[in-house]
């Protein structure tokens, strides 16, 4: 292996000098395309990073994408009432009462060992030089995973004990077993400990989403360049018991995107919301994104990319963080906005792109994806 990896590597450095120039002024070769990975936004529409380039009038991409997340949220876990001994036992309502008064706690309480593959076939279509169409088919699978024990071992590594809040008090708990559990008020609301599997290796159908953009400006020398995306998802999707892959309703959202480049450099901001429909009383009404992106060019077609994203929680404002509970001063944390981090590699070569990297929260309130490692491949045509 080690006398390939020198060829290899020539072979990239040959096709990034033989490749045509896949940018301009104020558009390289664009932000991480990620969405949000968190086990409860897998069944909404979700707003993500895009460039603010638009495909060429007739031109037209297709791609698959393929993101591997794995999340752990135990809001129990500072007082150990939900251990591997609860899960093996089966969790009941009264696991997410007050250790100190067992009094039920009003507002929610999670405990979620989720390891999700989501894959998405995307199409876009150039309509003219500055309108382009989307269309989204996902398919998911959420299972206990594979990952956690390399996630505990990356905390031990960097000093992040898993018996403390900052590792998710991940130590209580057998790795690889899926739970996906929500209570609130002395009441269980999802209780779910069986893995989401499809009819076909790629998973449950999620809901479709159709996209239009506009590239309302190109910028100049000075300017940036901005664009206009509007999303809708259409509630087609295969349903499970918990609600996982579809939401069983529409949902809307924009995004409305900045870039300026400053060659070798380009940078990407945007704002935008998404609008949920009709969904569970413990999941908010919409959620609104921000994010920026540094982008650097290492060759015409070659680009490593760092991203900021940050966006307001799925989960509604309740609670009284002065409360006598102490869960429920605890759980206040799961309205907080998230953050994440994003780290990537692009390169396109004629008409073929692929895009790969990870994402890993800093935010540590719970209620994020903990890591994600994803890949995309397209074609153009």
């Amino acid at each position: 292996m080690n006398r390939l990896a020198f060829p290899c590597l020539l072979l990239i450095f040959f096709l990034a000098a033989s490749t045509l120039p896949a940018r301009t002024r104020n558009a390289g070769l664009g932000p991480l395309e990620v969405r949000n990975h968190y086990p409860v936004t897998h069944a909404y529409l979700w707003m993500y990073p895009e460039n603010t380039a638009t495909l060429p009038d007739g031109e037209a991409l297709t791609s698959y994408s393929f993101s591997m997340a794995n999340t752990f949220v135990n809001t129990q876990g500072s007082t150990q009432k939900i251990t591997k001994t609860e899960y093996d036992r089966g969790i009941v309502a009264s696991d997410f009462n007050s250790a100190d008064t067992g009094q039920a706690v009003p507002n929610l309480g999670l405990y979620m060992d989720v390891e999700s593959y989501r894959q998405n076939f995307r199409f876009k279509y150039g309509m003219s030089t500055s309108f382009e169409v989307s269309l989204e088919v996902p398919f998911l699978t959420m299972t206990g995973g594979i990952m956690d024990e390399y996630v505990e071992a990356f905390h031990d590594l960097i000093g992040v004990s898993n018996e403390a809040n900052e590792g998710a008090y991940r130590q209580y708990s057998d790795r690889n077993k899926f739970g996906y559990y929500v209570a609130r008020n002395g009441e269980l609301l999802v209780a779910d400990d069986s893995s989401v599997f499809g009819d076909t290796f790629l998973g449950k159908r999620g809901d479709t989403s159709l996209g239009a953009k506009w590239n309302l400006w190109e910028g100049g020398r000075i300017m940036p360049a901005f664009t206009l995306k509007l999303n809708y998802k259409v509630a087609n999707g295969e349903k499970t018991d918990g609600g996982q892959t579809s939401s069983g309703t529409d949902d809307w959202g924009y995004m409305l995107t900045f870039s300026k480049g400053f060659d070798p450099w380009f940078v990407y901001f945007g704002q935008g919301m998404t609008n949920f429909g009709s969904n569970p009383d413990w999941v908010s009404d919409s959620v609104f994104h921000r994010f920026i992106s540094l982008e650097w060019m290492m060759f015409s077609n070659q680009s490593l990319v760092i991203q900021n994203v940050i966006q307001t929680s799925i989960f509604p404002a309740e609670g009284d963080p002065s409360s006598s509970i102490p869960e429920e001063v605890d759980n206040y944390n799961l309205q907080a906005s998230t953050a994440l981090i994003m780290v990537g590699y692009k390169i396109q070569i004629y008409n073929l792109q692929f895009d790969t990297g990870f994402v890993q929260d800093y935010s540590n309130r719970g209620n994020e994806t903990d890591f994600v490692v994803f890949f995309d491949a397209g074609l153009r045509w």
